[in-house]
């Protein structure tokens, strides 16, 4: 089998850690077979896709929406860097499963918006397929309805033509979505689990609650079992 590229668009954390980590665990992947760009350094050169089974957009603390001013150096690099290859990605519909911040630069890539509308705090969110996720080859092996975790202030805004929404929230209308026919991306996490959002919560302690909120503010996000096999489908379907 070819191997998997991840494009990861977020600083050094333990959360970069645990993303590469549940993507390899998920995905039943050899660490030889997942190859990670780090996107906060400059590309010496643009990556070859048809070398790799599919392509993976990691998640990302940077919002897009952010006026220029405002973003840091490592944001705009980020940006400059991935939404070209994003415009590749779809252009050439190479299979890719983009996660939360991958959703929103394929979506615009594909010509589509982004929204601050639909914003959702760090919590666990129902999900449900649509009858387009229900038929989809690689979403319709996922359960009706199954939960996930979200934390995001940007979603998908005026969808572009070429984007089929495969799963809904009641807080967000594209969960899960598909451009053309390869091309994948979820406002929620499908690569958080229980152990991974004890990192995500930990690192929020002083930002989003104190210290002595932390253990309420973890059994509660703990108190769900959620689906992490869209990654392991997603590899299943593509890996060649």
């Amino acid at each position: 089998m070819k191997p998997f590229l991840l494009l990861v668009a977020r600083p050094d954390s333990p959360i970069k850690a645990d993303e590469v980590n549940s993507l390899l665990r998920y995905g039943a992947l050899d660490e030889e077979k997942l190859v990670v760009v780090d996107l906060l350094q400059p590309l010496t050169n643009t990556p070859d896709f048809t070398q790799y089974s599919g392509v993976f957009i990691s998640g990302s603390p940077y919002n897009y929406l952010t006026p220029l001013a405002q973003k840091s150096p490592e944001q705009v690099r980020v940006e400059s860097q991935l939404l070209p290859l994003a415009k590749t990605l779809v252009d050439q519909d190479i299979p890719t499963l983009g996660l939360c911040y991958g959703l929103q630069i394929l979506a615009l890539a594909a010509g589509g918006t982004l929204t601050r509308e639909f914003s959702e705090d760090m919590q666990p969110v129902r999900v449900s397929l649509t009858e387009a996720g229900r038929k989809d080859p690689v979403t319709g092996q996922l359960p009706e309805t199954f939960i996930e975790y979200v934390a995001h202030a940007e979603s998908v805004g005026e969808q572009p033509e070429n984007m089929e929404v495969l799963a809904s929230s009641t807080g967000c209308p594209v969960q899960l979505a598909r451009i053309k026919s390869n091309i994948y991306g979820t406002q929620h996490h499908p690569e958080i689990d229980r152990e991974g959002i004890a990192i995500r919560v930990k690192q929020y302690v002083g930002v989003y609650f104190t210290e002595e909120e932390h253990p309420a503010v973890l059994e509660s996000v703990q108190s769900v079992s959620t689906e992490q096999r869209l990654i392991t489908y997603f590899v299943q379907h593509y890996g060649v």
